[in-house]
């Protein structure tokens, strides 16, 4: 009996470069979280902070002793509060940018395999990711519960985001052709 091997990089050619992920695919996601992790940490931390100080006001300590281990207990409470909402943000901005990643590289996928020959001269990566900011904006619009002017607005500002991100991939693969061609001139 034949064991049966599955080999990505066969079966969708366009995610993989040099038999590996595209850049923008591990890169976007990753970023996300180191951003959205620094942020949350940041602004967890801070309201942790503030949060001991309003719980503790009316016992603060009155010996040097004392004020070492409030000292002491605030910042290992700071610490791990912040490290919580770090996780939490970052896991956060993690999953959108990666699902406005995947989204955009499976319409681009469907776009190029539903009609090849008119889609390969042009570069459609700002369509696709307009496409996919403006849907994900509408479900996150859906799932956070926003009225329908901030819905709405959201989903303008998802499309021209999107758009913009897909025009930079359009922008960066044209130089690199462009470079390409004028390196073999020389």
């Amino acid at each position: 009996m034949q064991e049966a091997s599955f080999e990505p990089s066969i079966a969708l050619p366009e995610l993989y470069k040099d038999g590996r992920l595209r850049d923008e695919i591990v890169l976007v996601p990753g970023s996300g979280f180191i951003f959205g992790f620094v942020s949350g940490l940041m602004t967890s931390s801070r309201l942790a902070s503030r949060q001991f100080l309003a719980e503790n006001a009316h016992r603060q300590p009155t010996t040097v002793q004392g004020w070492y281990f409030y000292q002491k207990t605030k910042n290992y409470r700071v610490l791990y509060r912040g490290i919580i909402g770090g996780m939490r943000t970052g896991s956060r901005v993690a999953f959108w940018s990666g699902a406005f990643v995947a989204l955009s590289e499976g319409i681009e996928l469907g776009v190029r395999r539903t009609a090849p020959e008119v889609s390969a001269p042009y570069k459609t990566r700002w369509a696709s990711g307009a496409v996919a900011g403006a849907t994900l904006t509408a479900l996150g619009s859906q799932l956070y519960r926003l009225s329908r002017y901030g819905g709405v607005r959201r989903m303008f500002m998802g499309a021209s985001f999107g758009a913009i991100a897909g025009g930079c991939i359009d922008l960066r693969d044209w130089m690199r052709e462009t470079l390409k061609l004028e390196k073999r001139e020389v």
